[in-house]
């Protein structure tokens, strides 16, 4: 409303900071300044202005950024985006780069946002897993190594402040993975603890469900080796014969059921070259030479079927007590091993108690 003949204008609310000039060239510049509420101070952006001299006269352009996180945030695009441009010389070559620096940033906003993504890892049963999820994992923790790779050789260009920075990160993880393996190693001293007790109670071979004995075998075969992975339990040849190698198993032996056909690493792309067969037998059975005839049968009708794709079987017999006429004859040159159940505790048991004070007492492993 006019006053004395005037209009009034209303005084603006902001004000705004002496500029930084950051670059200046004939026409205009670039600048950092301070925008804040008058009364509240407290309440800043950091303003990015541009001020140019075009045909219209005197132009300008902002761009605020209200808090730490948005800087952060630009500064690593920007970061990973400079290094990834390098010389590019076409419209595909920047399309690539920045393609790169998205997904980087939305799988770290993603861990962020979900960490338990990545506490979860350690509960998941990798053959049941469906094909693409096992691609994804395996992209996971490729993508792990090949990050940590790239810190590492950026940090080479990097101040000394942003190394003892990086340094104090590597201590923080390095005191994460530790307390990680030992609560890994003492859950399963606990397991073999608990194990020992099972096998010894006769009533243990009787229960059904989760709880068996082949059941807690079948979830925590590393017992009896740490390299096996469980491919079929409680199987029939025929199914088996019929799901890995695609045949009809016509044998008399085709209904039988051997506890367990293992493989000895997941991770390798011919799998099937090494199986492991293995048999456990309650405790008041005691292991003689029908038990061995028993996975000898098993081993020769999965090598009749399975062709050239498996190169060898591996035989494991496992129980309670051991025949006089089994204990003197080896037959480990045969690929048949006789063990007790007290033989793979005991075994098992000392790796983890020898692991677990390694863990403990090395205080510069990573």
């Amino acid at each position: 409303m006019p006053i004395n003949g005037f209009i009034s204008i209303k005084e603006s609310e902001y004000s705004y900071s002496d500029p930084i000039i950051v670059r200046k060239w004939a026409t205009g510049s670039l600048s950092v300044k301070v925008g804040y509420v008058k009364k509240h101070p407290e309440k800043y952006v950091i303003c990015l202005e541009k001020i140019w001299h075009g045909k219209g006269g005197q132009q300008t352009s902002t761009f605020n950024i209200k808090d730490g996180g948005d800087w952060e945030a630009l500064k690593r695009a920007i970061d990973s985006l400079l290094p990834n441009l390098g010389d590019v010389s076409s419209k595909e070559a920047i399309d690539n780069a920045i393609d790169k620096i998205s997904k980087e940033t939305d799988f770290l906003g993603i861990i962020a946002r979900y960490p338990q993504l990545l506490e979860s890892t350690g509960d998941i049963d990798i053959l049941m897993l469906p094909q693409d999820q096992k691609e994804a994992l395996s992209k996971l923790l490729a993508l792990g190594g090949s990050l940590t790779k790239s810190v590492i050789e950026k940090l080479a260009n990097q101040p000394a402040k942003d190394i003892e920075e990086f340094i104090k990160l590597l201590e923080t993880m390095k005191l994460s993975t530790i307390n990680s393996l030992v609560t890994h190693v003492t859950s399963r001293l606990g397991f073999i603890e608990m194990f020992e007790k099972v096998i010894h109670d006769d009533s243990s071979f009787e229960r059904r469900g989760a709880n068996s004995v082949h059941n807690l075998l079948k979830a925590n075969i590393w017992m009896i080796d740490r390299n096996f992975s469980v491919l079929h339990d409680d199987e029939t040849l025929k199914k088996i014969i019929s799901e890995r190698w695609g045949e009809i198993c016509e044998d008399e032996n085709a209904t039988t059921r051997p506890d367990f056909l293992c493989m000895t690493n997941p991770f390798d792309k011919g799998r099937d070259r090494n199986l492991v067969i293995i048999e456990i037998k309650r405790p008041s059975v005691e292991l003689k030479l029908p038990h061995v005839e028993q996975i000898m049968k098993y081993k020769e009708v999965l090598e009749k079927y399975s062709g050239n794709t498996v190169s060898s079987f591996t035989c494991y017999l496992v129980g309670r007590e051991v025949s006089s006429l089994l204990k003197s004859n080896d037959l480990t040159k045969s690929g048949y091993f006789i063990k007790t159940y007290t033989d793979f505790i005991q075994d098992t048991r000392q790796f983890y108690e020898e692991y677990l004070k390694i863990i403990q007492s090395e205080e510069l492993a990573f």
